[in-house]
This record gives C-alpha cells, structure tokens and sequence, in this order.
C-alpha cells in the first residue's frame, strides 16, 4: 500500500476566525503554522507515508513549507471539500493507493496516532478519527483513494458513517486524544494549556 497523506489549509486571513476574541491575526496566523508544523512534522516521522500534501489557496502557506517529504498544492477550487478531492486526485496521479486525510489543527497527534490509524486500514474501506466531541472527523484514510467522498464539514462524523454504510464498507474508528483534540474555540486554549501543562504555556500562547 501507498500512502500519501493530504492536509487542506484554509486562507491564512480566514483562519481560525472563532478564536478573534482572544487572539489578534497576527497570533492566528501564527498559531495556524504552528500547528501545521507539528502535524507535518508527526506525519513525515511515520514510515507508513510516502509523502505529504499541503492543499490551499494560500501561497504564503506552500511558500512557508520546509518540511522534508512536503510539497504545497495551491487549491484550485473554493472549500474544504474540494480542496481535499483536489489533494486525492493529486496523490493518486503520484501513485498513491491510499490516502489520509488529515486536518491541520491537531496539537497533540503523534507518529503513533498515524501509524496506529495506518495499520488498521482495511483492503478497501475507511478509517474515521473522530473529534473528540463525537461529531467531526478530524483524519480520514480512504483505501482506494475513491472509495467515499470526502464529507467534511457540519457533522461530519455522522455523514461519513452513513456514507460508508450506504456503500457498504469497512469502517474502522480510531479514538484517541491525538486525533480528537482540534483547536478551535477559546475553550480549546484553556483545556490545550491544561492537558499540556498547567504551568508552562503552550506554544507560547
């Protein structure tokens, strides 16, 4: 199996926009590449990915990557969606017979979590990392790459589920911090600084 591991970035300018309140842009621009280096950086540690996709429409971000085994794919079409159908299409021109998808907001996620996800893969079939409020999917391996859709977005834990029963494929769910903790709300920070260490601030936040 060929794995190439996508991960869709939205328009620097865009980013995180429900953490305004507590963090000015500049500090969410900062954070966005913060965390997306940390899951680049724990995807290229795991053997099981060949290479890795950074799909967006912001050329300051493919422009910013210096990651070994990384490259930038400036995104053609507007949303998530699109921009991760884009990444796969890519990925499978590249060879790949598998893809994971994996969203570029996971502080905590770790070589192990995508090896672990990696090792589940079925011959065909899914692989779903929920968030840990059981209602997103913050990563997603496809093998073959066409076999669903991807759905992300509102609910989208219970969309892929029912997509994948509809066609009735395998499904594996992966359930770890790693995968589960995204950050998006204010909250988020406080429970980040928490888990990470209640006395030393977390990437500097």
């Amino acid at each position: 199996m060929t794995t190439i591991a996508i991960v869709p970035i939205q328009r620097l300018t865009l980013a995180k926009s429900r953490l305004r309140r507590r963090l000015d842009a500049s500090e969410r621009r900062d954070l966005v590449m913060t965390l997306l280096h940390h899951v680049l950086m724990s995807l290229t540690a795991s053997t099981l990915i060949e290479e890795t996709l950074v799909v967006t429409p912001d050329r300051s971000v493919t422009q910013a990557i210096a990651v070994p085994g990384v490259s930038g794919l400036l995104q053609a079409d507007t949303g998530l969606n699109a921009a991760i159908r884009q990444g796969r299409d890519e990925a499978v021109r590249r060879g790949a017979t598998a893809v994971l998808v994996m969203l570029g907001d996971l502080p905590l996620v770790s070589r192990a979590d995508i090896d672990a996800m990696m090792r589940a893969v079925p011959e065909s079939g899914v692989v779903l990392a929920p968030d840990r409020h059981q209602r997103g999917t913050n990563a997603l391996v496809l093998c073959p790459p066409d076999v669903l859709d991807p759905l992300f977005g509102v609910e989208s834990l219970h969309a892929h589920r029912s997509a994948a029963k509809k066609l009735g494929l395998h499904v594996h769910e992966y359930q770890a911090v790693g995968t589960g903790f995204d950050l998006d709300e204010s909250e988020d920070l406080d429970e980040l600084q928490h888990l990470y260490s209640p006395d030393q601030p977390v990437y500097g936040w």
